[in-house]
């Protein structure tokens, strides 16, 4: 351990620049790191330091050698932190579901709000779609749901609404009609994101155009929609945030909305972590809506 110690205080001190920086951040004098660096060359049995002018560096072996230790030390720093978290209760791992239409814009936020005060707890997000986090909820694989869909015999925490609007390529030939009507709607393609659970029992907004493809993720779909293929239904804030994208202009408003919804289990909400992520994703809707407010 002392050996260990020792390697510490040699890469700080290549990386604070000599040795008087670094027996300031570790609280002891220069004559005693240069001691233990000296001891730690005799153990070695090689030098690992050398002076060039009144610069210390390293040797070619002080060099490779560091390289190779700085990360068993990291990995070491990241186990003791991990025994710690555990033992101050925190969660080591935390299991999410978020519909693909809940905008990053607020989830990225709050997972790096969530990654500053615990960083040894991972996340595993499952990006559903309509049904899928319900599902996954009920099943136990997750603990939290972010999404448009209710979850049976769960108290739901509403965050937000949604505003669902037809959007195309600005080249799509819809772009170009003021006052689009539900039968020109209907004569082209939809571009529909596919339920992510198992029964695949719901459906997403208006569904009456013949002319359809499916597919799986959202990102498929922009790079459909973008490419002139098809219209969608996608969130307001999404198709202002794509430049090439294009709302249209309806003749009959279609009002298509959806409420988000936080549903979590009471274990996860109970946790260490878990109670932040749901604190930080809620602070951030909050402040989504006081930037969005007129």
């Amino acid at each position: 351990m002392d050996d260990l110690r020792t390697w510490r205080w040699l890469i700080l001190v290549m990386d604070a620049g000599g040795l008087q920086a670094a027996a300031v951040q570790v609280h002891r004098t220069p004559s005693t790191l240069s001691h233990a660096i000296k001891q730690l060359e005799l153990k070695v049995g090689l030098p690992l330091v050398a002076y060039q002018g009144r610069r210390l560096i390293l040797t070619d072996v002080g060099r490779l050698l560091t390289q190779r230790i700085r990360p068993v030390l990291r990995d070491l720093d990241g186990a003791q932190a991990l025994v710690a978290q555990l033992v101050r209760g925190v969660e080591p791992l935390l299991a999410v579901a978020i519909d693909q239409i809940i905008p990053m814009t607020v989830i990225a936020p709050a997972l790096f709000i969530l990654a500053q005060k615990f960083p040894q707890t991972r996340v595993e997000l499952y990006e559903t779609v309509l049904g899928g986090g319900p599902s996954l909820l009920h099943s136990g694989a997750v603990g939290l749901y972010l999404g448009t869909q209710p979850v049976a015999g769960l108290p739901a925490r509403r965050l937000d609404r949604l505003h669902l609007v037809p959007s195309v390529a600005k080249t799509h030939p819809l772009a170009l009609i003021d006052g689009v009507t539900e039968a020109d709607l209907r004569a082209h393609r939809q571009i529909v994101i596919r339920d992510s659970a198992p029964s695949r029992m719901a459906n997403g907004s208006w569904l009456s155009a013949e002319q359809r493809f499916t597919v799986d993720h959202l990102h498929t779909a922009l790079g459909l929609i973008e490419a002139g293929m098809g219209f969608a239904w996608l969130p307001q804030t999404l198709v202002l945030s794509h430049p090439g994208l294009a709302m249209l202009s309806l003749a009959e408003p279609i009002i298509d909305e959806a409420p988000i919804h936080l549903v979590s289990q009471a274990a996860f909400a109970a946790g260490v972590a878990g109670a932040v992520l749901i604190s930080a994703i809620t602070a951030q809707f909050a402040v989504n809506k006081e930037g969005s407010a007129p």
